[in-house]
């Protein structure tokens, strides 16, 4: 038995190059259209079936040669812009790709191709498990989530899968006591369990938690809420008018996405051969990298978001159920564009991004006359002195129900007023001096 990484030790002498595994790579990643475009005769394409196949096998032959030279370098390439395929590959190569702690090492055995973990480093007994502060809320969240568990397992299998993902999640949190759990988390450990198993797959939940989810684990989501907040920016570098209209409608504040980021996508949908894809991507990404696929999902769909009503209720229903709406082809696209797009925005450059976003937002929320004016005339800024004291009458008659607002405010603040005074005077009937009137109590209120 070796390590994984005396086992996988990167193959300096290979005699591929860079160049030609960035054309292997090209060529799967064009190998769909090519095959769909097959004809005979120019009457008989093949079939969907046949080209899945071709595409398969393409895919199945690169990820062989690689995983014959022990190339890990190739191999996380290839599974961030083509993907892993099937189950059985992504058993042997996220191991590979996800290092494992330095206090739980795992053994490859050459003979059977599997991996294992020499001890339990995560022992935990059934007291410890269901005494932990979290152990209530993982199961009542585990239990709860039956759509994301495989249609072909009986009812008795989904019994012990869900026992199974209950047990990894606490010792995962039993080991890093300082990490708070919070809703979500199980989607990501139910997919690293459905691919590794019970066995192994917690020494690399415990990498991938540490490297990409602990600042969603912190006691608030503070964090978790700024590192969001880098979607915005992201949308208006690539699509302006889509980030403007998404802020003047009360979705800039990008809650729609939160799933979509903190679970991997894999709350939000329902095809586990899509969740893997992304996984692919993401375990060898930044941990950014899901942010930056969310704002392309946003442009790709930018056309149907100008045409929804710029309300938030309206907004946020369309953009929450975007991932959904995409097939396996739209994914790749996405995919494409999101790397596309990090190597034109690296994380380091986020900030700057931002920047320049908060400085557009101040003028998209405080428009300045000549902004009203062309929403309200078009394009063309020469308006005549009748048409701007027009377009002045209309802003004003704009602005008058919002003094309804104010006067339902002030009518309850001086209903409750009222009612603050009346029990105050009638708890002081012994001494009439301590009574206070409606003037004082408001000029208390407001400090006048």
């Amino acid at each position: 038995m070796v390590t994984i990484d005396e086992y996988y030790q990167l193959d300096t002498n290979s005699s591929d190059s860079d160049s030609d595994h960035d054309s292997a790579l090209m060529e799967d990643a064009h190998s769909e259209m090519i095959s769909s475009s097959i004809t005979t005769n120019g009457s008989l394409s093949l079939s969907d079936d046949e080209n899945f196949l071709i595409v398969t096998k393409n895919k199945s032959d690169r990820i062989e040669k690689y995983l014959m030279k022990n190339n890990k370098e190739k191999l996380q390439k290839y599974a961030k812009m083509n993907g892993l395929i099937t189950k059985s590959y992504r058993q042997q190569i996220w191991p590979l790709l996800i290092p494992c702690p330095t206090y739980c090492p795992v053994d490859f055995d050459q003979i059977n191709k599997k991996y294992s973990c020499r001890i339990d480093f995560y022992a935990a007994d059934k007291n410890q498990i269901e005494s932990h502060r979290y152990y209530g809320q993982v199961r009542m969240d585990v239990e709860r989530t039956l759509k994301r568990f495989p249609p072909n397992y009986s009812d008795s299998d989904r019994i012990e899968l869900q026992e199974e993902l209950i047990v990894v999640i606490v010792k995962i949190l039993i080991k890093h006591d300082y990490l708070n759990y919070y809703q979500g988390y199980h989607d990501i450990c139910l997919t690293f369990l459905l691919v590794l198993g019970a066995d192994l797959c917690l020494p690399f939940i415990d990498t991938i938690t540490k490297s990409h989810f602990k600042d969603f684990m912190e006691s608030t989501m503070e964090k978790t809420r700024d590192l969001l907040y880098y979607l915005m920016p992201l949308i208006n570098s690539i699509n302006s008018e889509c980030a403007e209209y998404m802020q003047r409608g009360g979705v800039g504040n990008v809650m729609f996405a939160l799933s979509w980021f903190i679970t991997w996508y894999s709350h939000v949908l329902d095809n586990l051969d899509t969740i893997l894809r992304l996984y692919d991507l993401f375990i060898v990404s930044h941990f950014l990298m899901p942010v930056y696929v969310a704002a392309e999902i946003v442009n790709f769909h930018s056309k149907q978001v100008l045409s929804t009503d710029c309300d938030m209720p309206s907004l946020h229903q369309y953009l929450t159920r975007l991932p959904s709406e995409l097939d396996s082809n739209h994914w790749e696209e996405i995919i494409k564009r999101s790397l596309h797009l990090f190597r034109n925005h690296h994380p380091d450059t986020l900030d700057l991004l931002n920047d320049e976003w908060r400085r557009k937002c101040e003028s998209i929320e405080n428009p300045s006359m000549e902004t009203i004016l062309r929403k309200r005339y078009g394009k063309d800024s020469s308006l005549t002195d009748n048409d701007e004291n027009k377009s002045l009458d209309i802003i004003g008659r704009d602005e008058h129900p919002a003094a309804l607002p104010r006067i339902v405010l002030w009518g309850v603040t001086l209903t409750i007023s009222g009612l603050a005074i009346y029990i105050w005077n009638h708890t002081q009937r012994t001494d009439p001096t301590t009574f206070i009137s409606l003037g004082d109590f408001l000029a208390q209120l407001y400090g006048k």
